[in-house]
């Protein structure tokens, strides 16, 4: 009887997403999960990100002055993001006025 190898799941899962296809839209995912720790406990409690589509990151801001403030800072908003997550071609941030849920 032959024992089996174990590999740890962090050391497998990056070739697996690979080879299934989902690395692309598995970076996109980290992109909204990571959008707290890239602006800060501040912003993430007034803005949350929602979802990535071709390019653009979709964001609910709890009130319209806010969504106003983060149009003046959204090319370094998009810089950091990208430092962030660089596997993700982030163009540009859209925000909405919205309660956030």
């Amino acid at each position: 009887m032959t024992r089996r190898s174990f590999a740890r799941i962090g050391d497998v899962l990056p070739s697996v997403l690979r080879d299934l296809g989902l690395e692309k839209r598995f970076s996109e995912r980290q992109m909204v999960e990571r959008w707290a720790g890239v602006v800060g406990p501040e912003l993430a409690g007034r803005a949350r990100a929602t979802r990535y589509e071709k390019g653009t990151l979709f964001v609910r801001v709890d009130h319209g002055a806010w969504m106003q403030e983060l149009h003046f800072i959204e090319k370094d908003l998009v810089r950091k993001l990208r430092v962030a997550c660089p596997g993700v071609d982030l163009v540009r941030i859209k925000f909405s006025a919205r309660e956030i849920e």
